[in-house]
């Protein structure tokens, strides 16, 4: 889960800007991240008005076009074009958070981490690359680094998507066990943004392994008036309404997981 949630917000990244200067919170020389300055997370970046120069111009279009096509899945052609943005402008946190991005996809993880410090170095405020690092390096089951860099995205007051940032600290979280803090992760994203799904659904899977099928149909019906009917949904509520004795509904959800979505994960393991 944690992996689509960062893929998803790579044309936000391209929205932002660079700042120079570097990162005193991006320290790995002796094996982890230290503690992050609140300041740097919460600081609004006021880019001087000037002029990009050509090159600039240039590399931004190019990692736009390296960006579009990593979402795309042409891995091939993405690495081309963020290649060419970082030789006209090396300076771009831009460019190196998409490059992080595309250089997991390629099972490159120390390459990854390698432009995602650099594009902090650059960009120490960026809440979306704070959002990307943490949910690398949970990746990395560096989790109590992983969650400093989600609450430095968090508290950044311009961040747009602060209901992503702590649905990815909650998954982390669940990683390691701690499901008090994830619990209350994810009550507080279904709070901030209530059109975002997945905090529901979790919330509900979540519910439903505690022995609560009872608090599970509610989180899992506030899923649903939202998403809609999805094979996710439709087998927890098969799950739900089974330990809860509604064999009719739990039989009216199989149903429909095998008409709607006959080709789902979740319908073949119905077989």
């Amino acid at each position: 889960m944690i992996r689509l949630l960062t893929l998803g917000v790579v044309l936000t990244l391209l929205g932002g800007c660079a700042s120079h200067g570097a990162d005193p919170a991006v320290r790995d020389a002796a094996g982890g991240e230290l503690a992050i300055d609140q300041n740097i997370c919460t600081r609004v970046a006021q880019e001087p008005d000037r002029k990009q120069s050509k090159n600039e111009k240039l590399a931004d279009l190019r990692a736009a076009l390296g960006a579009g096509y990593l979402q795309e899945g042409a891995l091939d052609i993405a690495l081309r074009e963020l290649d060419e943005s970082l030789k006209l402008n090396p300076r771009s946190a831009t460019a190196h958070a998409t490059m992080a991005l595309l250089q997991l996809r390629l099972s490159k993880p120390e390459l990854a981490g390698e432009h995602y410090r650099r594009a902090l170095a650059l960009s120490p405020s960026d809440p979306e690359i704070r959002n990307n690092y943490g949910v690398y390096l949970c990746g990395l089951d560096r989790a109590k680094e992983a969650d400093a860099q989600f609450r430095c995205a968090i508290a950044n007051p311009l961040y747009r998507t602060p209901a992503l940032a702590y649905t990815n600290a909650a998954e982390c979280a669940l990683r390691n066990g701690n499901t008090t803090r994830a619990e209350t992760d994810l009550l507080t994203a279904v709070q901030l943004d209530p059109t975002f799904v997945t905090p529901s659904l979790m919330l509900a899977d979540m519910k439903f392994q505690a022995g609560d099928a009872r608090a599970a149909r509610e989180h899992l019906a506030r899923y649903v008036r939202r998403a809609g009917q999805t094979p996710a949904g439709l087998a927890l509520g098969i799950r739900v309404e089974t330990a809860l004795g509604d064999l009719d509904r739990a039989a009216s959800y199989r149903l429909l997981l095998k008409d709607r979505f006959p080709d789902s994960r979740e319908a073949r393991e119905l077989n």
